[in-house]
């Protein structure tokens, strides 16, 4: 116990040991999945492309930088955990899986970053704190469609959200992964105004 909480003086927190290879090995590959899928820069020609796509029913496409990525950093039987906007607990795998998952969040929110605040290593799993920003528009343009976070429509405001996320990654791959956590978007103000 160490006198924490007991005694009348604070306790020193102590210096957490270096992690050991094979646990930063497990938190290069969450970082590097991060970096590489979430955060590519789209170019001005993979939006054409992914608007063309797109409108012709391809839910598929992603940049070949992002393809390369998660060929190299997930498997074909990736399972992805989340809850639906029911709250029911789904889960989903396969060759296309995180590419329709890109695609989806592309469509409506531009200029994304996602940036790992916190990484926790136990074993095979990653649990992360992230957060998560943007622009709230379509790749498109069209501002009649639903824009980001159920919105009826774009609301062409940076947003800022909060996520909480466990990895299991294994031989340098993530195996699964699981959204525990999403807090409400937080919009930046537009003349002077909250949005939230």
């Amino acid at each position: 116990m160490g006198g924490c909480g007991v005694l009348d003086e604070p306790c020193e927190t102590p210096e957490p040991d270096p992690p050991s290879p094979p646990d930063e090995e497990r938190a290069e590959t969450v970082r590097s999945f991060v970096a590489r899928v979430w955060n590519h820069c789209w170019t001005a020609d993979e939006n054409k492309q992914f608007v063309a796509r797109m409108q012709a029913g391809d839910r598929r496409y992603v940049p070949p930088a992002i393809a390369a990525a998660l060929e190299e950093l997930r498997t074909a039987e990736t399972v992805r955990h989340r809850h639906d906007g029911a709250g029911r607990r789904v889960r989903s795998s396969g060759p296309d899986d995180y590419r329709g998952c890109v695609n989806r969040v592309y469509e409506v929110a531009q200029e994304l970053r996602l940036d790992i605040k916190d990484l926790a290593v136990a074993g095979n799993i990653v649990t992360a704190r992230i957060e998560m920003s943007g622009l709230d528009c379509r790749a498109d343009g069209r501002t009649d469609l639903k824009g980001a976070f159920g919105a009826p429509k774009p609301t062409q405001q940076r947003f800022r959200v909060h996520l909480t996320t466990m990895y299991r990654v294994a031989g340098g791959k993530v195996l699964e992964d699981w959204l525990l956590r999403r807090s409400d978007a937080e919009y930046e103000p537009r003349h002077g105004k909250s949005a939230t």
